[in-house]
């Protein structure tokens, strides 16, 4: 018999979609503006989504408030900022020694491919499975843009895919977590989605 979410598992995920929605859109807009493509058409459609991305996460996280609230793991905190401070860390790292070496078409690939390694340690820690989707398609998106992207179009063509790949795990994780927050009578409130 499947149980009810609590309210931080439901916050917590609209908070992740949040995240995923807000630096999908800045890989967008750096994808727009290296691609040449920085139209008012297409930033109204990036403002659209990100517009309906955050009404559906801030919807989620009022009614989350029907839900029980758990007690929060300090440890989980610790670890959460932990994994985030070694993530921007190696991105600094990479950004700064790919500059001095030349080898600035690759950042964003680079950083694409920490980004997607910083998500396995947080989906265990947040015992969340879809963060090893995401996780894996960065990884698999960052190694196949510079295997197959021209390198005066990698680093666009890097910061579309990653963006449309963070935009993407947003809309997924707000799916499930609207499905887990459905009424606790309904047949498809199911725990482990979320």
């Amino acid at each position: 018999m499947p149980t009810s979410p609590s309210a931080n598992e439901i916050t917590g995920r609209a908070i992740g979609a949040l995240f995923f929605a807000g630096f999908g859109t800045i890989w967008i807009i750096l994808a727009l503006y290296v691609r040449q493509m920085m139209t008012t058409a297409n930033l109204s459609v990036v403002v659209a989504d990100l517009a309906l991305l955050l009404v559906t996460a801030l919807w989620l996280m009022r009614k989350s408030k029907l839900y029980p609230r758990v007690d929060e793991d300090p440890a989980q905190a610790k670890a959460f900022n932990r994994i985030n401070g070694i993530q921007w860390i190696a991105v600094a790292v990479v950004a700064f020694s790919f500059a001095r070496l030349h080898l600035d078409p690759y950042v964003l690939s680079a950083i694409t491919l920490i980004v997607g390694l910083h998500m396995f340690p947080l989906a265990r820690l947040f015992s969340y499975r879809m963060h090893y989707a995401t996780g894996a398609a960065l990884v698999i998106w960052a190694v196949a843009s510079v295997l197959l992207a021209p390198v005066e179009q990698l680093q666009g063509t890097t910061a579309l895919g990653t963006g449309i790949l963070l935009w993407a795990s947003a809309w997924v994780t707000l799916a499930l977590a609207i499905r887990a927050a459905r009424p606790a009578g309904s047949a498809r409130a199911e725990r482990q989605v979320i």
